[in-house]
């Protein structure tokens, strides 16, 4: 666990990427070539982001050839974070958000 959990939370321990998610976030289904744009680096860059998040199931890819759409995988993300709080045991079976709030 400890190990799968240092690689998912890696994916946030850069800027770049998480300038990323914020635009996935903000736009919904977007393309490498439109995050690219959007984030003013080149496309292989924005790829080479997206695979890393991709193969920890952070964002989703939607396949409508020629284009690739990517999105954040939000039960995901939700669920691995819901994972590494009962890991720690903080997590009270409450919603993350109320639980936040508290």
């Amino acid at each position: 666990m400890p190990e799968r959990n240092a690689y998912f939370f890696k994916c946030f321990a850069h800027e770049t990427r998480n300038d990323l998610l914020k635009l996935l976030a903000e736009h919904g289904e977007m393309t490498v070539e439109s995050l690219a744009d959007a984030s003013h680096i080149t496309a292989s860059t924005v790829s080479r982001h997206l695979n890393m998040l991709k193969m920890q199931g952070i964002v989703a890819v939607r396949v409508s050839s020629p284009s690739h759409y990517y999105c954040l995988n939000k039960d995901e993300i939700e669920r691995r974070f819901r994972e590494f709080r009962r890991y720690l045991n903080i997590d009270d079976g409450r919603p993350l958000e109320d639980q936040l709030q508290a």
